[in-house]
């Protein structure tokens, strides 16, 4: 990969470190020693099955997994109304599997402190939420970590999800950005077969959505930031999330 590409790619992560969006979560937010407006928040919100057996989801992501002005045209959500579960998104900007963490902390907002990283938010999680399902969505904000630092976090996150809500299915979504759907953001085939073959791993479900969209011109599906997918986009993903979920058999789960 070119010096410039690096660049672009570590300017396209911080553009997203220093993005906003509302989500199902407890909290508002902002990022990475930048302001951002008050008026974006952040929102923890459970969704009750009464009487149904519906399965439930919980997305943890970051403001990319957010969704375009409300949680529920999230990418995730809309999938997940499509397969007929109910969903609960937890997605903070600027966070990932290391960034937010204690070495990479951030004031998301005044009312929510400071940032924590995926791992650090499970806790909190398990208390809110029992999902049938956990998909862990982000990574893109770890661009500028060293890889190796990046796998161990993500293989610690999966395991303490795996801990958390030991009946749940753990799905991981490989990180892409909309606006270069190839691109796999230097989380190749090599460090995503490492992954996959970690004891940590066992059992997880892989998939990678946005790369269906490789061969299309996604440039009408961005916000004008050129990284974030605006409504089109929302929907464009929530398609291609369901047919990855389809394809591997899980839209009736558990």
């Amino acid at each position: 990969m070119s010096r410039r590409r690096l660049t672009d790619l570590a300017a396209m992560a911080l553009a997203v470190a220093v993005a906003t969006g509302i989500v199902f979560a407890l909290a508002p937010r902002e990022t990475a020693t930048i302001t951002v407006d008050p008026s974006t928040v952040q929102v923890d919100r459970l969704q009750v099955a009464s009487a149904t057996t519906n399965p439930s989801v919980l997305f943890i992501g970051d403001s990319f997994t957010a969704g375009n002005g409300s949680s529920e045209l999230s990418y995730g959500c809309m999938a997940a109304v499509r397969l007929g579960w109910l969903c609960n998104l937890s997605a903070v900007p600027g966070t990932g599997y290391v960034s937010g963490n204690q070495f990479h902390r951030f004031v998301v907002n005044q009312y929510y402190g400071m940032s924590t990283s995926f791992v650090e938010r499970i806790p909190r999680l398990t208390v809110q939420y029992q999902p049938d399902i956990v998909v862990l969505d982000g990574g893109r904000n770890d661009l500028s970590r060293p890889k190796d630092s990046v796998f161990e976090a993500m293989t610690t996150t999966i395991n303490a999800a795996r801990q958390a809500w030991p009946e749940a299915k753990i799905i991981f979504i490989r990180p892409r950005f909309l606006a270069e759907p190839g691109d796999n953001l230097g989380f190749n085939d090599a460090f995503m077969g490492q992954l996959r073959a970690a004891q940590a791993t066992h059992g997880v479900v892989f998939i990678d959505p946005i790369q269906r969209l490789a061969r299309n011109n996604t440039s009408a599906l961005l916000q004008d930031d050129g990284i974030h997918p605006n409504e089109r986009g929302e929907l464009t993903i929530a398609s291609a999330l369901v047919e990855s979920l389809t394809s591997l058999n899980l839209a009736g789960m558990p």
